[in-house]
């Protein structure tokens, strides 16, 4: 009768642990198709350059090659870095430094097209220039600018503000919106935006946007966590 019972309870035990190994196995498993769907999510949030962008780029570019070569060397140099700095993120974060590079670029690529006629603020205040950041989260901001922006009254220029300081990287862009525009607004990007951000910085980051008498606002503060 005691080896029946010892047996029983034997069967009962390691039918027990059994159990409790296989969920914990598929739990592991749930946890890295998980992790693995939502890098493949950030990966393509990431990857959203505008398509405009290099529309627009391409267009300019063959156009200058036969009335300003020169010109046009300077835009294949300035979209082949935006092209290599998109093909290449692939990490989750960035040195902010070499996103405000292809700031950079996109804001000389566009100056070129319109003859530097459009009128835009761009300044940086960087406590910290070895702050890193998700990437093409501004970009996405500068591209929207130049799509469904008004950059040609002198009055109410583009602003593109950047600033770090011990705590945190907070950026901000304005811009009076194109009412003649035919570029058709989905707020893709600005929902991308929101999505990466809830995900890289879960309760540590304010994202607002409004328009106000024309002026599209976009307002971006991020906690950084010292290690």
């Amino acid at each position: 009768m005691t080896f029946i019972l010892y047996g029983t309870g034997y069967y009962f035990l390691y039918s027990y642990y059994e159990r409790k190994e296989k969920a914990f196995t598929q739990a592991i498993e749930n946890e890295k198709l998980k992790n693995e769907l939502l890098r493949a999510e950030q990966d393509f949030l990431r990857a959203q350059i505008n398509p405009h962008l290099l529309f627009n780029t391409l267009s300019f570019i063959k156009y200058a090659a036969k009335k300003n070569p020169e010109e046009a060397d300077q835009a294949v140099m300035r979209l082949s870095g935006i092209m290599s700095f998109a093909l290449d993120s692939n990490t989750q974060t960035i040195k902010l430094t070499k996103e405000l590079e292809q700031v950079e670029n996109i804001i000389e690529l566009n100056q070129l097209r319109f003859n530097h006629k459009l009128n835009i603020s761009y300044t940086k205040q960087l406590h910290d220039s070895q702050v890193s950041i998700i990437p093409i989260v501004l970009l996405t901001l500068v591209e929207n600018i130049f799509k469904h922006g008004n950059l040609s009254d002198e009055k109410y220029p583009a602003k593109i503000f950047v600033q770090t300081t011990s705590e945190h990287i907070i950026l901000q862009t304005s811009n009076l919106q194109n009412r003649n525009s035919t570029a058709v607004s989905h707020n893709k990007g600005l929902l991308n935006i929101r999505s990466r951000l809830d995900q890289a910085y879960k309760n540590r980051y304010e994202f607002h946007h409004e328009t106000v008498d024309n002026l599209f606002k976009v307002y971006i503060k991020i906690k950084i966590q010292n290690n």
